[in-house]
């Protein structure tokens, strides 16, 4: 795809295809070491946030991991119902 900068490509792309089967996730850019994604279908169930919630830290995007130092179980709680998630990578 041209992007030589940010996650595992192995592994973001068997996540986002994952997330394109379960939420109608699209990458809508893709730019530096940024990936931001329209979600057509987000989680509306807390349980389900969660599991997508332990995805996001498993693409190792570093605002995720590292900045903000957001409490899991408040992330997954912001992912129910969100639209738009935004990955980035140093």
């Amino acid at each position: 795809m041209g992007w030589s900068h940010g996650g595992p490509l192995p592994l973001l792309g068997a996540l986002l295809r994952s997330w394109e089967d379960r939420f109608g996730a699209r990458v809508v850019a893709a730019y530096g070491g940024e990936l931001h994604v329209s979600v057509a279908r987000p989680p509306l169930d807390p349980a389900d946030a969660e599991r997508l919630a332990l995805e996001h830290v498993l693409s190792t995007a570093d605002n995720i991991v590292d900045d903000p130092p957001t409490p899991f179980p408040e992330y997954a709680r912001e992912l129910v119902g969100r639209t738009e998630w935004r990955f980035w990578w140093d």
